[in-house]
């Protein structure tokens, strides 16, 4: 069990700690807020933020591509190999474009916004159920699956996991569109146990074979670029799957993973390097797997825990994280008090330092 914070312990130094690892850093200004109206009151409003709005409407990317459409007009130039390779050119400088755009929208919004906890969630998810632009390669995509991560950031883990198997980012790069009862895929099958939710060990082959027949019958609607269920492509049979047998759906495959004991481990083990330590105790892991075993997966009551425990101010932990890039960024700004440098100049140091939003590599 995690220990509280003793009120004689809560001082400046543990608000600016704490501004660094659940936001992106703070002012002066905002550490000595933070300091004057105590840990309890801080991790609340951390936890707590006003809604902010998440639709935008002046930019390209927000709005659906037909993917139909983008095919017909190829096929239009179809038998003139220069206007066709014209025509793949523009639309991937156009598509290339717009993930920029939505690149920069996200570490302007991680800067500025007045929900920085929900925004650095959203950023752990993005490098938890990593995806690549470069397999999507449309824009739209990769901001359905952004705005998924803020709606989800602090919430019913179950849920998020439940919306990532139907985002249609993840669905495109897993090819679990492709799966049919009588072909399978099993890449979303694997990643699911593998690197989302058990950890190499704690599933079987077989495993892999069986949930990935469950999750047969999931498609994206091309024109509309969002999740649609074939129920004749979905294999209704009997799957035993970790020791249960029954005519499971690829809900049913989500909540017995949820359920196996290694799940919270490993969930807890995340959540803990990301926003403590890089190397966490046994106990540590335990504690954290606790917390949502006791909380049912709710995240933001088990990070309230952890934000006001001993653990998370201790000294071993204080000034010895090491940024990822994005991190780095976004707090050096916050710090400077400045804005994000040109786009070219953002793109190219974090391309760099090895971590582009919207791509599979996450460092």
């Amino acid at each position: 069990m995690l220990t509280a914070l003793p009120a004689k312990d809560w001082n400046y130094e543990a608000a600016a700690h704490l501004l660094n690892r659940a936001a992106f850093g703070g002012t002066p200004e905002e550490i000595e807020q933070c300091h004057a109206e105590g840990a309890e009151a801080s991790v609340d409003r951390l936890l707590n933020p006003p809604r902010q709005p998440v639709r935008v409407s002046d930019r390209a990317w927000s709005e659906p591509r037909d993917a139909t459409e983008m095919r017909q007009q190829l096929r239009s130039v179809k038998g003139h190999p220069q206007e066709q390779t014209a025509k793949r050119k523009e639309l991937r400088k156009e598509q290339q474009s717009e993930l920029q755009d939505l690149r920069t929208w996200w570490l302007t919004r991680m800067l500025d916004s007045g929900a920085p906890l929900v925004e650095k969630m959203s950023l752990f998810w993005h490098g938890h159920f990593a995806t690549s632009a470069q397999k999507v390669k449309t824009a739209f995509p990769m901001w359905q699956q952004n705005v998924l991560f803020r709606e989800h950031a602090l919430g019913h883990f179950p849920a998020l996991l439940q919306a990532v198997s139907r985002d249609p980012a993840m669905m495109g790069y897993l090819d679990l569109q492709q799966s049919k009862k009588d072909r399978p895929n099993e890449s979303w099958a694997r990643e699911v146990m593998e690197l989302f939710n058990l950890g190499i060990g704690n599933y079987a082959e077989q495993d892999v074979k069986e949930s990935a027949r469950a999750f047969t019958g999931y498609r994206i609607n091309q024109r509309h670029e969002s999740f649609r269920y074939a129920v004749h492509q979905h294999d209704p049979t009997p799957k035993t799957f970790i020791g249960h047998t029954g005519n499971f759906s690829g809900d049913d495959i989500l909540r017995l993973i949820v359920a196996e004991p290694a799940c919270p481990r490993f969930i807890g083990r995340k959540l803990w390097r990301f926003f403590v330590e890089d190397e966490p105790s046994p106990e540590a892991v335990k504690n954290v797997a606790e917390l949502l075993r006791r909380h049912d997966f709710e995240l933001k009551p088990a990070l309230h825990e952890v934000f006001l425990s001993a653990d998370f101010y201790s000294d071993r932990v204080r000034r010895t994280q090491i940024k990822g890039p994005v991190q780095f960024l976004v707090q050096s700004c916050k710090l400077l008090g400045t804005s994000l440098p040109p786009v070219q100049a953002t793109d190219g140091a974090l391309r760099s330092m090895g971590q582009m939003l919207s791509s599979r590599r996450q460092t």
